[in-house]
């Protein structure tokens, strides 16, 4: 769907469109999860995201936006052996190209500083490092998981946030987003998915 409006907005010469980029930062709140489920009893884990945009925007309420993100997720559970409470901290690290579709009811050439904005659109992510830790509480230990990590991701995002306009074309931006996973992302569990939410902050240049 995201591509079809793409190539349809290309398309339509009297859409007067321009191109602006940013950059963005912000927080990752993840579980991994079978698929069908949004969460799992695994304790979430905090990673970070970081990267730019290239938005086409056009003088309507609809904008296409693509992104290179580098995105840390992963996981945290706990487990009993004895007497010990045994902790597993798994990393993935990786480079994320969503294409998204933009929606922003009102019109960004209205006189308000601020405007709200909705997005939706598929991701794909290359897998470019991974960490793993088990602690017993009294050694903490590297595991490596590297062997059983897929080398790519898949799935969809869903999200909105506020735009608030500075001078010219500048402005700031704050977003929530849900990422879900439809790609298995081990390969000794092949139901296993990434899911979460990332807050991030903006600057369009």
């Amino acid at each position: 769907m995201a591509i079809l409006s793409a190539i349809t907005i290309f398309a339509c010469g009297t859409l007067h469109a321009q191109f602006r980029y940013g950059v963005h930062a912000g927080l990752n709140m993840v579980t991994q999860a079978e698929n069908g489920a949004l969460w799992d009893n695994c304790d979430v884990y905090h990673g970070y995201n970081l990267g730019g945009f290239l938005e086409y925007k056009t003088k309507s309420i609809f904008s296409i936006q693509t992104e290179l993100n580098y995105q840390k997720k992963g996981s945290k559970s706990e487990d009993y052996s004895g007497n010990h409470t045994v902790t597993y901290k798994n990393e993935l690290n990786y480079l994320t190209v969503p294409l998204l579709c933009r929606v922003s009811p009102v019109n960004a050439e209205a006189d308000r500083n601020y405007n709200l904005s909705f997005l939706a659109g598929p991701y794909i992510s290359f897998l470019t490092s991974t960490h793993s830790r088990m602690n017993n509480g009294s050694e903490d230990l590297p595991v490596d998981i590297s062997k059983n990590a897929e080398d790519l991701d898949a799935g969809a995002v869903f999200g909105g946030g506020v735009i608030y306009k500075l001078s010219g074309n500048k402005a700031l931006t704050a977003e929530i987003r849900y990422e879900m996973g439809m790609r298995s992302i081990v390969s000794d569990k092949p139901d296993l998915r990434n899911k979460g939410l990332g807050f991030t902050l903006g600057y369009i240049f």
